[in-house]
């Protein structure tokens, strides 16, 4: 089992009531490390892309036969695991990276609008967008306790926005975060199964938030926050988007620019969409403040 124990689990707080109060938002997420949103993001867009995933999970014959294709259920003889490097997870991926309308999700304005409020200055969208497929039964390959950091570097005030693309409820493996851990700074990281395959040790007795999702619900953590992902425990596959951010203005790695995984270039991304969309490479024309991976 990737995913550590855990005995108590407190539902999220609420922090809607605070994007009309900036100050007492930045303190909570300096307290908390978290910031939790119900119903942030219109479910159109979302309910948009899950549908172009799991036509894509389809076509990969990741589904089971005769099932309704919105409803995600996998097919019972296999399981295909991200961090296994298995080839069929690569080309389920690099059709992923191509969709627009999942790169667009990062930009929704909502989002935009409420990191802008927390960091009282102009964002830095990561283009590095993550999606994840987690099969049912595979609870050694769930997303152990981590923190984003360890693969982000740049600014240690980069944060991760994390929801899932549909309804997502707690036995199907939505995330949960141990509040305050950001406080404690870098920790060790070691190998482990799961999604990134590092983790990092986590007392048996800690607290944690969590619960389930609904469609447009938005949760915000730190980049040293310690999360990890739930294990699914439902027929179905969990489909789930990690974008991250940061302030404009500070240090950001130069891999965090460059697709997720790298294995296809941003042209071979681009090259179904406009000649002119706005959304490809908008950081490019930006003053950005970028270190190599070894700074």
């Amino acid at each position: 089992m990737a995913m550590t124990p855990m005995h108590t689990v407190e539902p999220f707080l609420d922090a809607t009531p605070l994007l009309s109060d900036a100050p007492a938002l930045r303190a909570r997420a300096e307290n908390l490390g978290y910031l939790f949103f119900p119903g942030l993001l219109d479910t159109g867009p979302i309910h948009q892309v899950r549908e172009q995933v799991l036509k894509i999970c389809r076509n990969h014959d990741w589904l089971k036969a005769d099932t309704d294709l919105l409803d995600g259920v996998a097919r019972t003889d296999d399981e295909i695991i991200e961090s296994t490097g298995d080839p069929r997870w690569k080309a389920f991926y690099d059709d992923v990276q191509k969709l627009r309308e999942f790169h667009a999700l990062a930009l929704t304005p909502s989002i935009l609008a409420t990191l802008e409020l927390l960091f009282g200055e102009s964002v830095l969208p990561h283009p590095r967008n993550i999606l994840r497929a987690i099969f049912p039964r595979s609870a050694s390959h769930s997303t152990p306790p981590h923190q984003d950091h360890f693969y982000i570097g740049g600014s240690r005030d980069t944060w991760t926005c994390w929801f899932p693309l549909g309804d997502c409820r707690a036995e199907l493996g939505s995330l949960a975060v141990l509040p305050g851990s950001h406080l404690t700074g870098f920790h060790d990281v070691h190998e482990a199964q799961g999604a990134g395959g590092r983790a990092v040790d986590v007392a048996s007795d800690g607290i944690w938030a969590g619960g389930d999702f609904a469609c447009g619900d938005v949760l915000f953590l730190h980049s040293l926050m310690i999360h990890q992902g739930r294990d699914n425990q439902t027929e179905r596959l969990r489909l789930s988007c990690d974008f991250r951010y940061q302030p404009r203005s500070h240090p950001v790695r130069e891999d965090s620019l460059t697709p997720h995984m790298n294995w296809l270039t941003w042209d071979e991304i681009y090259a179904g969409w406009p000649v002119a969309d706005p959304l490809r490479a908008y950081w490019r024309d930006w003053d950005l403040n970028i270190v190599t991976r070894q700074s």
